[in-house]
């Protein structure tokens, strides 16, 4: 027996009654495609589209929905991603369901696409969070009107809460395909400001997405923040360009300007020129690389550190190695920490967090440090050397500013589980690893405790409190005891 997810906006968000409901949307397509901005020959792999009631957005909607109207009869598969507006979790998430309903009929949910999706470790099945959702299934009507109510295509309906961008850039990369495949970002802009300051905040919004500025596009810019964020880290990876082809609020349509919804379309096009070298490039460029490099080398990585902390046991100092020794990625410039647990515990941990050496050396000097000069612990002793000491290690990408305008700010910015932050005020300064959001899982807590780790108390705030952000990649080994036992995290 099929389970059909049923509508839960139709009469509020758009017309409960199909007739109505056809005719709304075949006008605001029929107006969309005689719109100079949909002329254009290209056809875009993705747009980004708004999600409010069809009164307020719903012209703009049809805009981005205009500009595929050519793959009618050639795409099988639209992936539909938007943030949660009911519930807060971790991860993304699915709803157990084979298909969608609204008054035009029910699409199925394309079965496979959402088994490939549920690999990944941020993705899970959650129906309370699709239940009374609004943000994908305002898109569904625009869909089967475009492309036809009976036509067979398959929806991936996924609802993004508390995670990274780069965590829903994998499940779009995952399921990419190829010309078969649309994808659909639902998200507005900003809420409830005054018309001329969402004017101003919406149109830098704009300027972040037509500069692919993943990393700055925040909850304040746009609900659908992380959606959004992870769309332009693809996109930014495979060198799209973008267009945007539309902007309005709903002071635009309703004429009051006291308490404003912004709302915005774009559409992104895949490009065959070569790859993107721009800074903004610069932290996916890492994390492809570094990844690689773990690929390749993690196991003569931790060989290098437990060779380190074995020969300070002998010698007191750390093992030297000539850069001729080593592969040539290991012999480049690289910032890392060493981290050493005993039984799960923590038994010491120190890093760089600037590239000072070759990565080789860096690896040597910071695997002895963590072993025999973490000032918290006692330098570690042979007898300590079994299979429950295990060795980890972090390339950290360099860090950079982090901007916020208050605390509250600062921990609405952050991504649990990917970002990794030092946080200063004068001579004051704490640094947590992504790894520490295992222990503090909400942001408010990594804050508090980073603030404590810094020297200062939990609760204290000053406007010269100044943050930087930056990302690591790592590889862990089961013992210090023996080699050949690691896993890439």
């Amino acid at each position: 027996m099929s389970i059909i997810r049923p509508p839960a906006v139709a009469g509020t968000f758009y017309p409960a009654d199909a007739d109505i409901l056809r005719s709304e949307i075949d006008g605001l397509i029929d107006a969309a495609l005689h719109a100079d901005v949909t002329q254009n020959k290209a056809i875009p792999k993705a747009i980004i589209v708004p999600h409010a009631g069809l009164m307020f957005s719903g012209s703009l909607a049809a805009l981005g929905f205009a500009t595929v109207r050519a793959l009618k009869g050639q795409i099988k598969r639209i992936l539909i991603i938007g943030p949660a507006h009911r519930m807060a979790f971790q991860g993304i998430a699915l709803a157990k369901a084979d298909g969608f309903a609204t008054p035009l009929g029910s699409m199925r949910c394309d079965l496979p696409a959402l088994q490939a999706a549920l690999a990944l470790p941020q993705v899970q099945i959650l129906d309370d969070a699709h239940r009374l959702e609004h943000g994908l299934e305002i898109e569904l009507p625009f869909i089967q009107r475009l492309f036809g109510e009976t036509a067979d295509i398959g929806i991936v309906p996924l609802l993004v809460s508390r995670c990274s961008p780069r965590q829903v850039s994998e499940v779009i990369e995952k399921l990419w395909g190829g010309p078969e495949t649309l994808i659909v970002i639902s998200s507005d802009l900003s809420h409830f400001h005054d018309y001329d300051t969402a004017k101003r905040m919406d149109a830098n919004t704009r300027k972040m997405i037509e500069n692919f500025d993943a990393e700055n596009i925040g909850s304040d810019d746009a609900c659908g923040a992380l959606p959004v964020a992870g769309m332009l880290l693809s996109a930014r990876s495979r060198n799209m360009r973008i267009e945007t082809l539309g902007m309005r609020n709903s002071g635009d349509v309703t004429g009051d300007k006291s308490r404003v919804v912004g709302y915005g379309a774009w559409a992104l096009y895949q490009s065959d020129e070569l790859p993107d070298t721009r800074p903004d490039a610069t932290e996916d460029n890492f994390a492809k690389a570094t990844e690689d490099l773990i690929k390749a080398y993690g196991p003569a990585m931790l060989d290098l550190c437990r060779k380190s902390i074995l020969h300070g046991l002998d010698t007191g100092a750390p093992l030297h190695v000539s850069t001729s020794e080593v592969p040539p990625t290991l012999a480049a410039p690289g910032a890392c920490f060493v981290t050493l647990k005993k039984s799960g515990q923590l038994r010491g941990c120190i890093g760089s967090i600037i590239a000072h050496a070759d990565l080789a050396t860096d690896l040597c000097e910071n695997a002895f440090k963590a072993a025999f000069r973490d000032p918290r612990f006692a330098g570690l002793s042979r007898d300590e050397i079994s299979d429950d000491l295990e060795l980890s290690i972090s390339v950290l990408s360099p860090p950079h500013p982090f901007p916020f305008k208050d605390e509250a700010d600062l921990i609405a910015r952050l991504t649990p589980f990917e970002d990794g932050i030092i946080l200063s005020d004068g001579n004051r300064r704490g640094l947590f690893l992504p790894q520490v959001w295992d222990q503090l899982p909400d942001p408010k807590d990594f804050v508090a405790h980073l603030k404590r780790k810094a020297g200062l108390p939990m609760d204290y705030w000053s406007g010269s409190l100044q943050a930087q952000r930056f990302i690591t990649r790592g590889v862990s080994s089961i013992s210090v005891s023996a080699n050949g036992f690691w896993q890439a995290r």
